[in-house]
């Protein structure tokens, strides 16, 4: 007898329509009959359970829409079966355990027709229980790399991110897909802290995301803790994972400790993304994860969309008028937006009112604002006009609180007014822009002292941390070498910029066998599309142009929505 016959879930979905009020969730109509559907949000197939919380009632024209692809997609699926079979003949223990059924399940699940070609190999390697580091350029789709593995996964997953407002950001977006995740952080109240943890209980979340200090033991939180380790994690999900070397050594001990709390949770396979780590960076994280054997993919990191200035300016009224110009010239091609990029809180005010004198009103976004106001500037920048009250922002001045995972994709600007303490950080941050793969600009301002802030910053952090002498004089001399890094790069403005950057940060070949990839890759994946540059950089337009590098900053503004405009 089919499942849908049983009475069980015949009496379940009574309940369901009655809760409802027999009315669709989705169009508000009353429905009845043979048109009163119950779905469910989360699929059976891909371990969606038979309660309230996972069904709603829809009508038929609604439920239909939710399934739209079965009357087409047999023929996919046929050829995807058809190519792990093929796949498998040639990759042996590599896709031992791989279900190309499912895989495509959960790409229909989450609205992906086909897989970008850097994703298809770090997911395989998931899912067939490897641990794997991942470094990607932001906007390439890593999130979606341990999205497909949580949801096909038996249980939930744990998602350790370093910042609330990326955590929040994270959640919601999936939240608008069904997906069923939440997080765990100290803005919650109490009861909606116990029912989030009920819930994670009863298996009904697929991603719970959380920092790394909830993991340390605490008896304010004994409940909290006895939870997340008595529902042991199918995976380890390191979001971010540069922090573990960035900030694990003095500023965020608990990264450190992560290595540890993956053995107090069952040593589930870890799953480390980041959007930059050279090789140095990359041993450190897995040395700390104790996951040295993971399989590392790292993507071509070359930006293609986003040209690079480095602009030497003392001047900080200069420097104002300079992003005003730019802003201004930005918005009247397109409906971009513009990041202002500053070390310190007392610098972003100083900046945000020399805007002001530019008739640009900037937002200011840092950690220490209170959570609301975190949010609403949040969802100001995205451009969430219909939310009450919310109106659109076009500048943002914001420290590297906001430097992480933000997914807003208009982002035509990015504005350093003071270089960042790593190459990492600064590709990293650089990185938020042109996300839509629309043509960007990265501006680093320098000046001659640049370090001398940078250098007191980390002093003071890594003397206010509780590690023994030794280990701060490490951490220490770590900080400065890289600040110096940064530093020289930004001033050897005769050489390309973006060569010294991909240089530092580097490449390796992927590990599937050529010939199951391309049978993979046939029928899960896009074909690789070769992108192209309109402009590189303040070095490589020096060569050619004997004017000002801000000129070469002017010029790419007015090419910003000319498709396929070179500089000459």
């Amino acid at each position: 007898m089919s499942y849908y016959f049983r009475p069980q879930w015949r009496k379940l979905r009574f309940e369901i329509l009655n809760r409802d009020e027999w009315t669709c969730c989705e169009c508000r109509k009353s429905i009845k009959g043979r048109d009163a559907h119950v779905h469910h949000k989360l699929p059976r197939a891909l371990g969606g359970q038979d309660i309230e919380v996972n069904l709603i009632s829809l009508c038929g024209a609604c439920h239909a829409t939710r399934h739209s692809n079965l009357h087409v997609g047999l023929g996919a699926q046929f050829l995807q079966s058809t190519a792990v079979r093929i796949a498998k003949l040639f990759g042996g223990e590599e896709l031992k355990n791989f279900q190309g059924d499912r895989l495509g399940v959960a790409l229909r699940y989450m609205g992906v027709k086909r897989l970008r070609p850097n994703q298809l190999e770090p997911i395989v390697a998931a899912l067939n229980g490897e641990h794997i580091l991942l470094i990607s350029p932001t906007g390439s789709g890593k999130s979606l790399c341990f999205q497909i593995p949580a949801l096909l996964a038996k249980s939930h997953s744990l998602v350790v991110s370093p910042l609330k407002a990326l955590m929040a950001d994270q959640v919601v977006g999936l939240l608008r897909r069904n997906f069923p995740a939440t997080f765990i952080n100290s803005d919650l109240s109490r009861e909606e802290m116990a029912q989030r943890l009920d819930f994670l209980e009863r298996g009904i979340f697929k991603l719970v995301y959380l920092a790394p200090e909830r993991f340390v033991a605490s008896r304010k939180r004994q409940r909290e803790l006895q939870v997340i380790h008595d529902n042991r994690p199918s995976y380890l999900i390191v979001d971010e994972a540069h922090c573990i070397d960035k900030w694990g050594d003095a500023f965020r001990p608990a990264y450190s400790e992560l290595g540890t709390y993956h053995k107090q949770l069952g040593s589930p396979p870890i799953l480390a993304f980041t959007a930059t780590a050279n090789k140095e960076t990359r041993n450190e994280i897995l040395k700390s994860l104790k996951a040295e054997k993971a399989k590392i993919f790292v993507e071509d990191l070359d930006r293609k969309n986003i040209a690079l200035a480095r602009l030497q300016k003392h001047d900080d009224k200069d420097r104002a008028k300079l992003i005003g110009e730019l802003h201004a010239n930005m918005r009247h091609q397109c409906s971009g937006k513009t990041l202002v990029f500053v070390p310190t809180i007392k610098k972003g005010e100083q900046v945000r009112d020399l805007l002001l004198q530019h008739e640009i009103s900037a937002q200011f976004f840092h950690g220490r604002l209170p959570k609301m106001e975190r949010e609403q500037i949040i969802a100001q920048f995205h451009g969430d006009a219909g939310l009450e009250g919310v109106k659109e922002n076009s500048c943002l001045i914001c420290t590297n609180a906001f430097g992480m995972g933000m997914d807003i994709p208009d982002v035509r600007l990015v504005f350093h007014w003071h270089h960042p303490s790593s190459v990492e950080d600064y590709a990293q941050e650089f990185g938020r822009a042109g996300r839509d793969g629309r043509q960007s600009l990265a501006v680093l301002f320098t000046k001659s002292d640049d370090e001398k802030l940078l250098n007191f910053m980390a002093k003071k952090s890594v003397e206010g941390s509780n590690i023994s002498p030794q280990a701060r004089s490490i951490a220490l001399e770590k900080r400065k070498n890289s600040i110096q890094k940064i530093k020289s790069f930004a001033n050897q403005r005769d050489k390309c910029f973006n060569q010294l950057l991909l240089d530092e940060l580097g490449s390796t070949h992927k590990p599937i066998p050529r010939l199951s990839k391309f049978f993979l890759s046939l029928a899960f994946a896009q074909r690789q599309k070769r992108e192209r540059r309109n402009a590189c950089c303040d070095g490589c337009w020096r060569k050619r142009n004997a004017r000002k590098a801000t000129m070469f900053a002017r010029e790419v503004v007015e090419i910003m929505e000319i498709p396929n405009q070179r500089l000459p």
